[in-house]
């Protein structure tokens, strides 16, 4: 037997997940890339679309809130298979989100059944703290980005081994002592 009841919660648990710390893509979180985004954009009202990934306005389909819109969808399936309905219960997922002057981001998640039935969540506010540039970024500026990454890379793997060695060590000889 269907329950509609854990259906009420699950616009609350997509918008969660979405801005969630585990949403993380090279320079900051979710929030941070969409204000980031909108900003370099001079873009206010942003609407991400779930069940088909578009995003409005187009310019701001970007690689890092692309790949993690993925996930929701397998989070829709998930919980309408287990209140009982068909996965394909939800016709429509959207986001709709408001950036404000304050680097404030606002969202509020809108889902639609088979049977038009409305599922609202709460607002979500969430403040963003990482500064970055999204779009029109030099060649010199990816250049040094991609430095940066190859020189940690190579650094962690020489010296990351040998500094925790030591820690280790340094540690074992003071657990002697005592």
């Amino acid at each position: 037997m269907a329950r509609r009841r854990q259906l009420n919660g699950l616009p609350n648990d997509l918008v969660y997940s979405f801005f969630s710390t585990l949403r993380y893509w090279e320079k900051g979180y979710m929030c941070d890339w969409i204000v980031n985004a909108s900003i370099d954009l001079k873009v206010e009202n942003i609407q991400i679309d779930i069940l088909s990934k578009q995003i409005t306005p187009k310019e701001l389909e970007i690689k890092p809130i692309l790949y993690h819109i993925n996930g929701l969808e397998n989070i829709i399936k998930k919980v309408t298979k287990h209140a009982g309905f068909d996965p394909h219960f939800i016709k429509h997922a959207v986001f709709d989100i408001e950036i404000s002057k304050n680097r404030q981001l606002k969202c509020k998640s809108i889902l639609i059944s088979e049977n038009g039935e409305v599922f609202n969540s709460k607002d979500y506010v969430e403040e963003s703290f990482e500064e970055f540039k999204v779009f029109n970024r030099s060649f010199i500026e990816k250049g040094i980005e991609k430095f940066k990454k190859k020189y940690h890379r190579l650094k962690y793997s020489i010296l990351g081994r040998r500094s925790f060695r030591k820690i280790r060590y340094s540690k074992r000889l003071k657990n002697r002592m005592k």
